[in-house]
């Protein structure tokens, strides 16, 4: 009884949340906080669109931490969006690569196949003008990559 009585308002207000968007909020839609989240404001300024989801979707995984093991189709699974081929990885992959070509994030990736481990490391990328750019006008607004 006490679970109830300590958590009753939040409830309260998450079903009136619920009845009011008529659908449950899947975590992916939630922005990212902590020291990822300040780390996610500066690389949106910085990189395609594909870095920009990826990008949202590795700093909400780290919290407060700068760095996440998953595997690449969880993450491709929380960014949710496909190239012109239809495929979640390859637009995961070019964000991934979009970042770490800013100098944005490291990857690591240890064992192989299904026992491979990837880390994610949040960096200090470049702000400069320079940096911007360097972003191809096509790589920037498209929304998928080219088939």
């Amino acid at each position: 009884m006490a679970f109830l009585e300590d958590y009753a308002y939040s409830i309260d207000t998450h079903i009136l949340k619920l009845r009011k968007r008529g659908f449950a909020l899947a975590a992916e839609t939630v922005p990212p906080t902590g020291q990822a989240g300040m780390w996610y404001t500066d690389v949106i300024q910085c990189v395609p669109r594909s870095g920009q989801a990826v990008g949202r979707q590795i700093a909400r995984l780290c919290g407060d931490d700068s760095q996440v093991t998953i595997p690449w189709r969880s993450l491709s699974d929380a960014v949710g969006t496909r190239d012109r081929a239809g495929n979640l990885r390859r637009y995961t992959e070019r964000g991934v690569r979009a970042l770490v070509d800013s100098g944005w994030l490291e990857v690591e990736t240890t064992g192989a196949k299904r026992g491979a481990k990837t880390t994610f490391r949040l960096l200090v990328g470049e702000l400069s003008v320079d940096a911007l750019t360097s972003i191809d006008d096509e790589d920037w607004f498209t929304d998928s990559e080219a088939a």
